[in-house]
């Protein structure tokens, strides 16, 4: 202010000046003393500032230097796992060594009272190395390797005679290969490790057979294992051993490894067909079968049925999935995809070996399909849904993915149709077509056919949209839970609902017999996982005409005007999660209302109820 003060005023009076300059030098002292106070707290602030500083980068230091030497521990010690061992035990352990050059062997020892041996050692670096010990001891044991040189990824134990009422034990599991715990969830999951695709979906004498595609060691999709699991009911499963390795030259960052296929029970032996694969090899991909009597082993190493696909159709590399059926003619076939520079192609093979075990050739194109920039028809299958294959007035559903597909009118990508027909053995005859699971998060289906239960049918519970390398490396996955697959009343729709035994199993005690909840009260839970269903009947809409997307962010949906119906879930984690039902058909909806986003739309849908099931998981300890 003193500054300003004398740049107006006129220098003509001494006694005025002398007081302007007293009042500026007071001023300036003023100024000076608030400036000296100003850089002294600034002073002090950068001295603290610069102190917490040092004091950061000190703990920094000690703490970088405290991992070191807990990661130099942690890599020089001796791991020691306690093991409980009978006269039959096997062991199953995959190991590596810890760097490609290292001098010293990676292996693993078993000691006891009386033992101190190496039961698996190897100087291979780029991929798990599996090994098969049954070293017929009785009694308690320790497995150890030394953390610096071996690199140990996955151990379990079983005994032949108990594993598919008992399961393997598993022994050690790396922390890379580890799946969240999912208490009480009751869809099919891994053990351990990546799981994609379902394969040979059957019911082989007591049990049904669920096998996987598997990478037991890590959560991604690297060179493709069988895992396999059996259940009497198809709630409860048990895990069994791996049931096929890749090649152990494929190395983890290569694509190959087993892909899909199927499994087919033969009196006293089940038989299985897969894909071989491995990208950048010619052929890329051919069929092979493996049996297997104990249900838990191949009884002989596997053997190629067809060699490559058909050479006069001109198709990409792309030959997979095998799906073994019985014709309407008695005879067997086999359904696969492919490709060719416009889209998919379903090719059909059959046999006349009763034994399916030889003698496959190409029959014909059963099916094409270029919509929606599809590439492969993937996962194909052929299985009848309303009675007995050998009757000619079966109708039979086809359901394949339309693999890299997009629609354009919803975003939603990788979609699964179904086409419903006639197949006298040799041609299908389709009637109509659907979508399977509009939401698209059910990928590969794979049905199987029982002369007493039906069809069924179950399904990745993702999708390779949902996943991606760069985005999420690290995926556990489920299984849908399994379904019927049966004609509506009018035979015009294929519908997918819940199997019934399952759903008296999951829901085996009603919580709110009085509809507590529908008053506003609170109910007791017991400890587990609970359904509320919800249930909309005689649903009707007084305008049937599309909605705007503001008209659908504004909420209003309850008077008597209203363009459409939406139920909305309140969730922990989820933001706008519900159902809305309109005239371009029904919807879930999830994320913010005006946020870019694929629509999980069944468009044209006209339902005139829906019921939705909302789970949650309660534990009072937690």
């Amino acid at each position: 202010m003193a500054i300003t003060y004398i740049s107006t005023n006129s220098v003509g009076d001494k006694k005025e000046n002398n007081s302007i300059d007293l009042s500026i030098e007071r001023g300036l002292s003023a100024k000076i003393e608030e400036n000296n106070n100003y850089f002294n707290k600034k002073k002090k602030i950068t001295i603290l500032l610069t102190f917490i500083g040092i004091c950061l980068v000190l703990g920094v230091i000690i703490w970088c230097a405290f991992r070191s030497n807990s990661s130099s521990n942690n890599n020089n010690k001796t791991i020691s796992i306690p093991i409980k061992l009978y006269k039959t035990s096997i062991l199953h352990i995959w190991l590596k060594t810890r760097e490609e050059k290292q001098t010293k062997k990676a292996n693993i020892k078993i000691k006891n009272e009386r033992l101190n041996s190496i039961i698996a050692e190897t100087n291979k670096f780029k991929e798990f190395i599996f090994f098969e010990l049954s070293p017929q001891i009785k009694g308690n044991a320790f497995l150890e390797w030394f953390n610096r040189d071996t690199w140990v990824s996955y151990i379990y134990i079983y005994e032949p005679e108990s594993v598919l009422e008992l399961g393997i034990r598993p022994a050690f599991i790396a922390n890379a290969a580890r799946n969240p715990e999912v208490p009480e969830g009751y869809h099919f999951r891994p053990p351990i490790g990546w799981m994609n695709d379902p394969n040979g979906f059957s019911k082989f004498g007591q049990y049904f057979h669920l096998f996987y595609q598997n990478y037991p060691h890590a959560l991604k999709w690297f060179p493709m294992h069988w895992g396999h699991a059996v259940s009497r009911d198809l709630v409860n499963w048990v895990h069994l051993p791996i049931f096929l390795l890749p090649d152990p030259s494929i190395e983890t960052n290569k694509t190959g490894g087993i892909f899909s296929g199927s499994a087919i029970p033969f009196p006293n032996e089940l038989k299985v067909f897969y894909t071989d694969s491995l990208f950048g090899r010619t052929p890329m991909e051919f069929q092979r079968m493996v049996k297997t009597k104990d249900e838990i082993h191949p009884i002989e190493l596997a053997k190629t049925i067809i060699p490559e696909g058909p050479p006069m159709l001109n198709l990409t590399q792309d030959f997979r999935d095998p799906n073994v059926i019985l014709g309407s003619d008695g005879k067997w076939k086999m359904i696969l995809g492919s490709r060719d520079n416009q889209g998919g192609v379903i090719l059909l093979y059959g046999t006349d070996d009763p034994t399916a075990e030889s003698g496959w050739h190409f029959l014909n194109v059963l099916h094409r399909d270029n919509r929606l920039g599809m590439t492969v028809a993937e996962c194909s299958g052929l299985v009848p849904i309303d009675g007995n294959p050998q009757d000619p007035n079966t109708l039979w559903a086809l359901i394949y993915a339309l693999l890299n597909s997009t629609d354009p009118a919803t975003g939603r990508k990788d979609l699964t149709t179904v086409h419903v027909g006639t197949f006298d053995g040799i041609n299908f005859t389709p009637l109509f077509e659907q979508e399977m699971d509009f939401g698209t998060h059910a990928y590969a289906f794979q049905s199987l056919y029982n002369q007493e239960i039906g069809t069924l049918t179950i399904a990745w519970l993702a999708n390779w949209k949902d996943w991606s390398w760069d985005t999420k490396p690290d995926f556990p996955t489920a299984m849908t839970l399994p379904r019927k697959l049966i004609l509506s009343a009018d035979r015009k729709s294929l519908l997918t609902p819940p199997i019934d035994w399952i759903i008296s199993k999951l829901r085996n005690q009603q919580l709110d017999l009085d509809q507590q909840l529908l008053k506003g009260q609170y109910i007791d839970l017991p400890n587990g996982t609970a359904e509320i269903l919800f249930s909309l009947q005689n649903i009707q809409l007084n305008i049937l005409e599309p909605i705007s997307s503001d008209q659908r962010s504004s909420n209003n949906s309850n008077n008597e005007n209203s363009k459409f119906i939406r139920l909305e879930i309140e969730h922990p984690k989820l933001k706008n999660v519900g159902v809305e039902i309109s005239a371009e058909g029904i919807e879930i909806l999830y994320g913010p209302p005006k946020q870019p986003q694929q629509r999980l739309i069944a468009l044209g849908a006209k339902p005139s109820q829906i019921q939705v099931p909302y789970f949650l998981y309660y534990n009072a300890s937690l």
